[in-house]
């Protein structure tokens, strides 16, 4: 399925802050050991021969590579129990979280789509993924046969078992009525696409707006 439009992928730039994240944290780990080590090396040395004053310089020098070494590893560890960020609201520019009032469409749009597709990409993952993000899958699925080729909308048109989960899955949002349109649409299928292509332009918005709806029902779940 290809969008005319070129848009974000979110998963690379999901890899990107983990690897900016990733080397953030090797930087703070090299700065606190150096400074442990700086410490030890001006202790040893104010303990060592040598004039007063010059052995108070290392002592002075020492507590601070040390307290600079003591910031340094409390951050390290605290990079590694980061708090939790919620999965819509997190706004990784400004470091907070937008009002759920400022929650759009399109930014549920862009951040299920990344979360798709990293629990999807291996079964490990899949096991793992939140129970409160399963009643979205199928439903935002059923979104991108709006732009699909025949080829895959007659597949889908074919999975008896997937199409009556995603019907299971549109009644559960409130949406009764198209999870009935959709069994017709499976069940008076013969090859012509071009109905269930004008059933999906109609029930879009209306699966786009429950999607959101249960989002910020369930906003603080998704952490």
């Amino acid at each position: 399925m290809k969008k005319e439009e070129k848009k974000r992928d979110p998963v690379n730039e999901e890899k990107k802050h983990d690897a900016a994240a990733l080397a953030a944290r090797a930087l703070i780990f090299l700065f606190a050991a150096v400074s442990a080590v700086g410490a030890v090396i001006c202790f040893r040395q104010g303990f060592g021969p040598g004039r007063l004053g010059v052995r108070i310089g290392w002592y002075v020098g020492g507590s601070a590579s040390a307290i600079l070494s003591c910031i340094a590893w409390f951050i390290f560890a605290a990079s590694l129990n980061p708090a939790p960020r919620n999965l819509f609201l997190y706004d990784r520019e400004t470091k907070t979280d937008i009002p759920v009032g400022e929650l759009t469409w399109e930014r549920i749009d862009e951040r299920l789509a990344g979360c798709f597709a990293y629990y999807f990409a291996n079964r490990h993952r899949l096991s793992a993924m939140p129970d409160v993000l399963h009643p979205l899958f199928l439903p935002f699925y059923l979104l991108q046969f709006t732009e699909a080729g025949d080829a895959d909308v007659d597949r889908l048109l074919k999975n008896k078992e997937m199409v009556d989960s995603a019907s299971r899955a549109l009644s559960a949002l409130g949406l009764d009525d198209d999870g009935r349109l959709l069994l017709y649409h499976f069940g008076s299928y013969e090859g012509d696409c071009a109905p269930f292509r004008a059933f999906l332009a109609g029930a879009g918005p209306r699966v786009k707006e429950k999607i959101t709806e249960y989002v910020k029902t369930h906003i603080d779940e998704f952490v």
